[in-house]
């Protein structure tokens, strides 16, 4: 299976990280950026966080662009820098 199938299907055993079809869509593009940083499980975990504590606009210019890009940094910079997002990596870690 794919990579992202696969952390599709691991996030939707995660009520916390229910996904639409907007949510996958900007994760797809989150996950390879932010596993350039944090490889691995950690990685898919705070990319699925990010599209999780975006704000609705936030997430649907994730979800509109057609894939990572330089020019999404300051989005994905200011949801990485809600405490927010900590909370959801913490609690996320710890259904595991």
């Amino acid at each position: 299976m794919k990579p992202i199938l696969l952390l599709t299907l691991g996030l939707l055993a995660s009520p916390a990280l229910a996904q639409t079809a907007e949510d996958a869509q900007a994760n797809a593009v989150v996950l390879p950026m932010i596993q350039e940083m944090v490889p691995g499980r950690d990685g898919q975990i705070v990319a699925a966080c990010i599209v999780a504590t975006a704000r609705p606009e936030e997430k649907a210019q994730l979800a509109a662009a057609p894939g990572p890009s330089a020019d999404l940094a300051p989005v994905v910079n200011a949801v990485l820098a809600r405490p927010e997002l900590a909370a959801c990596v913490s609690a996320t870690k710890g259904q595991q």
